[in-house]
């Protein structure tokens, strides 16, 4: 593995003892998932962190990845990374990933809403889809699509309907509402899928 070859990453925040403590975090297996794909992750804590290494043209920054977890919340900080990221993705046309709460995200930030649904969390369920993704896929989430984000187009559905995969038509911006990282076994259909993004 190269390393030269960075995705930046934001992270799920959680407050404790009330709400006097802001706690960012990310599951590890989805650093493990992203150095399977052949990059080194770097973690975005905050915005003078990121506003670092936008301006570090010694790093190749290959993509970007907006993780899972939280609800979409415009006052929390991750809400403001985000944002910058998401423009930083548009600006510099660096591929973008979102998973779950990223795919919520950059559907919302597109103009698309949300609603919310049942039996999609802690669950596992079919897609159809005309690309080669896998047939089946984990499922956490208690919101999906209402209304598509400008410029989506959608890549696959779940039986019952639900939108579970998106693209943008302009932006390099791809959107899945699994999370690969949870799997037993990372699904190398889902690896090839990733690293074509990134390196395409």
């Amino acid at each position: 593995m190269s390393n030269n070859k960075f995705i930046l990453v934001s992270m799920r925040e959680d407050y404790f003892y009330n709400k006097s403590e802001l706690r960012l975090a990310i599951d590890k297996k989805l650093l493990d998932w992203i150095y399977c794909l052949g990059f080194n992750p770097i973690l975005i804590t905050d915005l003078v962190t990121l506003d670092y290494f936008k301006v570090q043209g010694s790093l190749k920054i290959s993509g970007i990845i907006l993780s899972g977890g939280n609800d979409i919340n415009k006052t929390s900080l991750r809400y403001k990374i985000e944002k910058k990221l998401a423009a930083f993705s548009k600006s510099k046309k660096i591929p973008l990933l979102g998973i779950c709460h990223g795919l919520q995200f950059i559907n919302c930030n597109e103009g698309g809403t949300l609603k919310k649904i049942k039996n999609h969390v802690r669950n596992n369920h079919k897609i159809i889809s005309k690309d080669d993704y896998p047939q089946k896929v984990n499922s956490f989430h208690e919101y999906g699509i209402k209304k598509l984000g400008r410029n989506f187009r959608i890549i696959a559905i779940a039986q019952d309907g639900v939108i579970e995969a998106i693209i943008h038509k302009k932006h390099k911006w791809l959107g899945w509402m699994w999370h690969p990282e949870r799997e037993k076994k990372f699904n190398k259909k889902l690896i090839k899928i990733a690293k074509n993004f990134f390196i395409s």
